[in-house]
This record gives structure tokens, sequence and C-alpha cells, in this order.
């Protein structure tokens, strides 16, 4: 039994807490804020803190090693879900059990969407993995907000692991959530809580609560999901604890929350039309003029002066004042002290009614299958949509988590793993009502600190936006002292045909962002600096893959006897389409990108193979580049470009920027001069001054060799030379046509288990697409998947089961 707290120490202990309170209330009035006030400091909060959210559509959820994952990408922006023109590039990755990355890719986003794809290889051991995608931009914030999402990979070529017995009894995750934030003091507060086992699953207990002197006040259990909530009055001085007794394992017991001094926000719906909101204060807070506010995803629905009465305040609020999905109820005092806050949702009314009708539910191997799509709003009218389709066969179900509709809803605004968002958001009887309301209780929605946005500060952020293509980032330090170096101009070129010439300054951190455009597939990065002015520092490529993780747990991986034996027969088809069509699936469309060099059109271009060949750089040159200039002095050679300035027609002679396939040489031009002419096919000349961001140059001399491959060249030793991967190419899906006998009757087999996959679907204003395919030699079932978004950032999906067979 626990010792009682001595009586003289509870009664300090509050004084003390009362006068804590009230030290923030003491300022000068002029420091008060209005409600208006904080109304305008969200606002510009809001409008300096875009929240962008990224939803992601695979094909299907269930892989064998050596398959091709296929995905789509929605992009929009937080407070509308509409698509959104901000990032440029996503990041996408799958995270094994251990949070190390297996793959990883960065895929273009264009008017809201992208699409990719990732290879699993043969190798890739069996297990549940998480896939995740995000921006640089929401690297500056919870990496709980990023997408996730949990896949199985089955390696049936592998010998199955051991499963190691499951300890029932061990890391159960049980917490306790006051109603507005705190227990207070003799008032009655709402009491949340989440159980869920190792797996991030809601387990089912029978709970006691009692006090100091083992006295039980009341029990309890889950409603949905391990979560629920009871209310009772915490008595001052006293503390509590929560027996939990878990079928089949031993007894936990878990401390509340501590009792303190302050103030309770209680929300209860009256009918469906009405929010009552209960504010209370204990002792020595009773009368006091306070400011509610309410926000909906950073839309503000009221802010207003709230004055109590013997500590209480109590009103009702028009539920059509709030706007769909989750909003945000803050209680601050009059000095921008947030003092509780509760989660309210009402469920969205407005969504993306898509529908697939096809013209048989069973066909043959090898037939035409045509299937109609339908876009519609709620209240029935045809609505354009952007969409993507899969049709795979139905080995594993769908699960509710992968809706795009329940994840822009709920899941990507809250923390923390939400088992079946569907059930809270399909069914609308008393018990989800309560189970919703309880959910709201238990994962906490914060993507800002109060703090912050009460402040006039402007919020410092880490990771810029990439509103025209990737960033890649380096970070630069002084050899001699291994220090970061700031304001040193820096040099990011590609060696190859495609000219890519990138400059950039670094930060007091010694951080250098190169801002690139159009950089597609494995390429070779050089970053360096002048070496003719500065020698001395050592530049490092850093990763734009994120590297903080959230709370989620990847669940324990099984397979049911019935899954292992259809996964058999789907390895043998995935390693016959391995065999026939390897080709195919691995083709890729080639990126469509703007070839011209930076300057777009030089003053002069040299074919030299349109001259006699000389054996020297030096007498190519002096002969046939009257713009080139070349001076000597002893062995010591320099090389000019004659420009002529505007307004003054005086010719003279400048030291040009000299680049060969793509890479600047930094030397007066000792380097080029004793280069083998004959592995240049051509030379460009730029004999005028040329501004290129931070980059200046007094004329351009750019040498092309044949195959842009920098041949028999020795790049400078302090550069820094790296492999980088850069925007990926995009995969073509391979989907056979069987429209003639001779197609029909080939005897080359047809083992695919994913029939379509179409991530760019746009479905007109008149609501309809048409889609035809065919289906293969495997006798199965399909699903076929439809999810979208239209315009107006209306979500939806829809399914439909087909049949192949003799």
């Amino acid at each position: 039994m626990q010792k009682p707290v001595n009586t003289s120490l509870q009664s300090l202990f509050r004084i003390l807490g009362i006068i804590l309170l009230f030290v923030c209330f003491t300022d000068v009035k002029a420091q008060q804020l209005h409600p208006d006030t904080i109304t305008k400091r969200f606002v510009q909060y809001s409008e300096n803190n875009l929240q962008e959210k990224i939803y992601v559509h695979t094909d299907r959820e269930l892989y064998l090693a050596s398959e091709i994952l296929w995905f789509k990408l929605y992009h929009v922006n937080s407070t509308s879900n509409r698509s959104i023109e901000f990032s440029k590039v996503a990041y996408v990755e799958i995270i094994d059990k251990n949070l190390k990355p297996v793959l990883q890719a960065k895929i273009a986003i264009d008017s809201g969407s992208g699409s990719g794809s990732l290879y699993l290889p043969v190798s890739m051991p069996s297990g549940n993995y998480q896939l995740r995608a995000y921006t640089s931009w929401m690297k500056n914030f919870s990496p709980d907000y990023y997408f996730e999402k949990n896949i199985k990979i089955v390696n049936a070529l592998a010998k199955p692991e051991k499963r190691k017995a499951l300890i029932l009894d061990e890391n159960y995750d049980i917490q306790f959530f006051p109603e507005g934030g705190n227990m207070v003091e003799s008032l009655t507060t709402k009491l949340a809580f989440r159980a869920v086992n190792s797996q991030g699953k809601g387990i089912d207990f029978r709970g006691n609560l009692v006090d100091e002197n083992n006295k039980v006040l009341l029990s309890f259990k889950p409603l949905k999901f391990g979560i629920g909530s009871f209310a009772f009055t915490p008595e001052i001085g006293k503390t509590y604890r929560a027996i939990i007794e878990i079928p089949g394992s031993k007894t936990i017991v878990k401390q509340l929350p501590l009792v303190k001094t302050g103030y309770v926000l209680r929300l209860e719906s009256v009918g469906k039309e009405q929010i009552k909101v209960k504010i209370q204060a204990n002792e020595g807070l009773l009368n006091q003029k306070l400011i509610l506010f309410v926000h909906t995803r950073q839309n503000k629905n009221t802010s207003e002066y709230i004055t109590l009465s013997n500590g209480n305040a109590e009103f009702l609020i028009e539920r059509n004042k709030l706007a769909e999905g989750i909003s945000h109820f803050t209680l601050f005092n009059l000095y921008g002290q947030a003092l509780a806050e509760r989660l309210y949702f009402i469920r969205p009314s407005n969504y993306l009614n898509l529908d697939i009708k096809a013209d048989r539910s069973v066909y043959s191997r090898r037939s035409k299958v045509v299937i109609e799509l339908s876009s519609k709003d709620e209240k029935g009218l045809e609505v354009d949509a952007n969409a993507s389709l899969s049709v795979f066969s139905s080995n594993a179900a769908a699960s509710d988590e992968a809706d795009i509709f329940n994840y822009l809803w709920l899941k990507s605004d809250l923390k923390g793993n939400i088992e079946s968002p569907a059930y809270y958001l399909k069914n609308t009887d008393a018990t989800a009502d309560e189970a919703l309301d309880n959910l709201m209780l238990t994962h906490g929605w914060r993507k800002f600190v109060w703090q912050e946005v009460i402040s006039k500060n402007s919020p410092e952020f880490s990771f810029i936006p990439e509103i025209d293509g990737p960033i890649v980032q380096g970070r630069i330090t002084d050899n001699r002292t291994q220090s970061p170096s700031r304001n040193i101009l820096t040099y990011l070129s590609l060696p190859g045909k495609k000219l890519h010439l990138y400059g950039a300054r670094s930060n007091s951190s010694g951080v250098i962002n190169f801002h690139t455009r159009d950089i597609y597939g494995p390429v070779q990065l050089v970053a360096q600096t002048d070496t003719q002015q500065d020698s001395i520092y050592k530049i490092e490529i850093l990763s734009p893959f994120s590297n903080v993780f959230s709370n989620t747990k990847t669940s324990e991986f099984t397979l049911d006897e019935q899954l292992r034996s259809q996964l058999s027969t789907q390895s043998l088809s995935s390693q016959v389409q391995n065999v026939y069509s390897s080709n195919r699936l691995r083709t890729f469309y080639p990126a469509l990108i703007d070839s011209n060099a930076f300057y777009l059109k030089p003053d002069k271009t040299y074919l030299l193979d349109n001259f006699v060949r000389f054996n020297t750089m030096e007498e190519v040159l002096r002969e046939y580049v009257s713009e080139v200039p070349v001076t000597r002095q002893k062995d010591d050679f320099s090389v000019w470009v004659t420009v002529r300035p505007h307004l003054v027609n005086v010719p003279r002679s400048v030291k040009p920027l000299i680049i060969l396939d793509g890479v600047p040489i930094f030397d007066s031009g000792n380097k080029i001069i004793k280069y083998n002419p004959k592995n240049i096919r051509s030379l460009d000349v730029v004999a005028q001054k040329y501004f290129l961001g931070t980059l200046s140059f007094e004329g351009i001399l750019n040498f092309k060799s044949y195959k842009g491959d920098l041949p028999d060249f020795q790049l400078d030793k302090r550069a820094t030379i790296t492999d980088y991967e850069g925007l990926q190419l995009k995969r073509e899906f391979y989907s056979p046509v069987y429209d003639i006998a001779e197609q029909t009757e080939s005897r080359l087999p047809d083992f695919r288990n994913v029939l379509l996959w179409s991530p760019q679907i746009n479905i007109n204003k008149d609501g309809k697409k048409t889609i035809s395919f065919y289906t293969s030699d495997q006798e199965n079932n399909y699903t076929i998947m439809l999810q979208g978004i239209s315009f107006s950032g209306k979500a939806g999906s829809a399914s439909l089961n087909i049949q192949v067979k003799k």
C-alpha cells in the first residue's frame, strides 16, 4: 500500500500551482491579446507553413520477391485536399522492421500527381515492410505525417524462417489521455485510454480505477480497437492507478496522469445539430476572461471571448459553423497561453462516388475486358477526376487503410496507427459516434506548437521546398580545420551530352543547395570549387532521404496455409514471366527534357570534323576559332574569348568558363590545350557575359566529345565525384493485346497476375471513361481497384470482382 502524502505539503503544492498559473496573468494590460489578434497570427502562421499531404495508391498490398511494385502519388493541400502545385519531387522508400531503407526512389510530381515502380529483388527476405512517401518540405515537420503503408513481401524461394513464439504478456502500450489535456482536481473529466499490443493492434481487457488506498472507484473496458473512455472526478491530493487485466496475460498497473490545478474543456454532441462546450476552472481561477479559438484544417471557425462565472462557462455551438473533418478547439488566456485543447470530428458528406461496370463478370483466358468508369459527386452530378486503376489476382483482400478517402480525411491528420479507419467514417450509429470521439481524445493532432503561432517570430525551416526539381544538398568543409565553410561558391555538374551546370554559395553551416532540373536515372555528379581561387575545401553530397521515423510499428509477419498455397502458384508464374518477358518488364520511357544548353544559342558553333584535323588543340584554336585567342608564356597557356561589350565597339579578351562534356575545367587553359583534339566533336563559343543563378561568366567555351564521357581526361583530384540516382524514369507496364488469332494462339506463356496498372486515368467532365485490357493464362478471381480525386478535392474509391476461367 502506498503511503499517504502529507496534507500540508499537498496544500503547499496546490498554492504554488495556482501562483504559477497567475504568473502569466500579471503582465501589463497592453500585452493582452484580442481574439482577432490570435486569428491574425494564426492566419499568418498558416500562410507561412503550407501543409502538404501525399497519398500513395499501390497496385496491391501483397508481393513476391522478384515482382514489381507499381504506385501512384496523389499530392494535395491539407486544407482542401485539392491538388497542389508546390513540391515537384517526392521521396518513396520501403523500410524494413529495423527501420533500414531497402529501396528508395525520387519521383517527379506534376500537377498534383506522380507515378513510379520499384523492382523487389530476388534476395529480399519475407516480411512486413513499410512503404512511406514525403517531400523535402514535409521533412520540416514530424515524420508522423509522412504517408505510411504496410505491405507484405514473400520470398517463396527462400527457406521459411522459424517463427519466434510471441510473448503475449509483454510489450503492451497502454496510455491515458485526459480530455482537454490535464486531470484537474475537483473537476469531473473524461479520461480516454488506448491499449495496443506490440503489433499496434487494439487489445481487449478489463480495468479497474483505484486510489492510493487501493479502493476501486470504477471499472472500465475498451469500446472499440482497444480504445475507450470513462468520466470521474479526481480529488485533491490523491493519486490514481489503473489495474489492467489482459486475458491470457499478466496484470498490468499504470499510474494515471498527475492531478493539477487548471482548466477542463469538455465537448458533448447535442443531437445532430449542436455541440455543447463546457469550460471549468477550479478554486483560484473562478472568474476570468478567456479566449476560445476553433479551426478546421487551418481555416478559422470561431475566435471569441469566454467569461467564467464561478469557474464555469457553458454554451452551444452550431455544428454547421464547423467545417467537415477534424476541428481543433483551443482555450487561451488573454496572454496567448494555450490552457486546454480538444479535437472534434464531423464526418465528411462530400465525396467522390466512383463506379466500375464491366461488360461481363466471367471471362475466358486471353479475352478482352471492357470496363466503364464513372465519377459523380455526393449529389449524383458528373465530375472530372484524376484516378488510378489496378487489376490484380485476389489472393489477399485490400485493407480499408489503403483507401484514399479514409487517409485524407482521418489517418493523415492523426498521429499513430489507426486500426480500421473505415469503421469510423462508414458507420453512423451511437457506438461508432462514441468510438470516433474516443479516437479524437487518444490521437493527438499537432502540426505546430501554439507558442510558435502566437509569437510573431518567423519560423525557421531546415529544408526548402523543391518547387522546380531535386535540390542536391551538400556540405563544404575546410580541409585544414574540418570545420564548415561559409560563403564559398561551389559548382555542380553532370558529365554527359546534356549540359547541367549549377552554382550555389554555402551558408553559415557550410550547407550548399544546388537547384537542379531534369536529372533522371543514374548519373555521376561532380562537385567542386574554382581551384584557382579555393583549393582547400572538401565537398560532401548529402542524402535527400529522411533519417527520422514515426512511431508506427510493423506487425508480425504471418502467412496462413491457404495463402501459402496460392503464393506457390504465383511464384511459379512470376518466374515464368521473368524468363519470357524480362525485356518488356525492364522497358523504361525516355524522359522528355529540353536538350538545349542553358545558354540556349551560342554565338558560334564549330564542328571539328568539317575541318582538317590537327594534332594539338593549340593549332585547332589558332587556325579555326578566331574568337578564341591563345597566349603562351613558356609552358603556361592561357585561353581567352574575344567579346564586344555593349555600347563600346572595342573588342577585348576575357577569361571564359571552359567546359568539357558538361564539367567546368578550372585552370587558365593548360588542360584543354594539352587535350587530344581528335576526341572533340564540337565547340560552342559564347562571346558575351552570361549569368546563371549565382554564377556569372565573362564568356563560355563548351567542348563536346562524341559520347559525352570525358574520354582520356583526368578530373581534378580535389573534385568530389559521386554516383547519384536522379528522378526515376517511368517503367512501361507490360499488357499484351490478343485481338487477332495469331496472338491468341501464341505458345508464349502469359502468367501475369496483375492484368492492368494504369496510374494516369483522367475522367473528363461528363464523368465517364472506358478502358479495355486482356486477361492472361491465369485462371483466378481478380479485383479491379479504382481510386481517385476530383479537381475540387473530393476523394473516393471503388472495386469490382471478375473471374477468369476456361
